[in-house]
């Protein structure tokens, strides 16, 4: 395994040590579990994504239509 340098603010280094505390693990553990795994919403659907959004636009009621006459068919 190779190692890498991360540089994270005060804050987040002491949220890490307590988690790591509380948990027994080490903060190294704590990182690499993170990076590792897939947010939770990357194994959603796409319509899971953006199932809100449904009817947040205004618009016609009826499907998309082009009545002009050079698009009808013959």
């Amino acid at each position: 395994m190779k190692g890498t340098t991360i540089k994270v603010s005060e804050e987040t280094r002491r949220l890490l040590r307590e988690e790591a505390r509380s948990t027994g693990r080490s903060v190294a553990a704590l990182i690499r579990e993170r990076i590792e795994t897939p947010p939770d919403h990357a194994l959603e659907s796409f319509y899971a994504l953006t199932s809100d959004l449904a009817g947040s636009l205004a618009g016609k009621k009826r499907a998309a239509t082009n009545d002009r006459k050079r698009f009808r068919r013959k």
